[in-house]
């Protein structure tokens, strides 16, 4: 059961009588071509201005405070709420005009780069955050197709994003059955012959 932060969640009970002002906040961070271990992480919000917001972490559930780039026309797609191990996909699209966009997905390696996805609402009179944006989906980069606009059009950048804990969940472990891993436990040869023994012929009883 997830902790909803108190004023969000007050925020909501209040929407029918004082309004409420949705926005969604994503960071997905990726790697620097070259040298895997470097991480950039880039952000985007649906408001109109760049903003610096204090988030939660989904990797290691620490406050951070990063900056948002809006007016990139991001659309957050539905995030399906399942019980059982279906793998959810969200997808995410950006305008490609944006500098940051281009940064992100041109000059960075986001093949599985982690995309966290946070709910957060503003006051409709102030327009400033209420509470802690929530953190609603954690998952990783799947695909991040450009499409290429015609003349006048504007391109977008849909990033397909899966369910990190579920998608991991299917992932098959290979140097379970390889000899080569095996072997560095120990001297381990289980599974030396595990390569051929699919074919051996092994007779069984006496011919007639």
């Amino acid at each position: 059961m997830r902790n909803v932060d108190p004023d969000f969640m007050a925020a909501l009970a209040d929407a029918p009588e004082r309004g409420i002002v949705p926005r969604k906040l994503v960071s997905v961070t990726a790697r620097e071509f070259g040298h895997p271990t470097v991480l950039e992480t880039v952000s985007f919000w649906t408001g109109d201005e760049n903003v610096d917001i204090t988030v939660t972490s989904g990797v290691d559930s620490q406050p951070s405070t990063r900056l948002f780039y809006g007016s990139v026309n991001l659309e957050v797609g539905s995030i399906p709420r399942v019980s059982d191990l279906t793998i959810q996909t969200v997808p995410v699209s950006i305008s490609q005009l944006a500098d940051p966009v281009q940064q992100l997905v041109r000059g960075y390696d986001v093949r599985l780069g982690k995309v966290e996805i946070w709910d957060m609402l503003l006051d409709p009179a102030t327009r400033l955050p209420v509470g802690v944006p929530q953190l609603v989906f954690l998952g990783e980069v799947d695909g991040s197709p450009i499409d290429t606009p015609s003349v006048g059009g504007e391109g977008l950048v849909t990033i397909r994003c899966v369910s990190d804990a579920i998608s991991m969940l299917t992932r098959k472990n290979y140097t379970k059955s390889s000899y080569e891993a095996q072997k560095l436990r120990g001297g381990d040869e289980w599974g030396k012959y595990a390569n051929t023994v699919k074919t051996w012929r092994i007779p069984w009883g006496q011919a007639v």
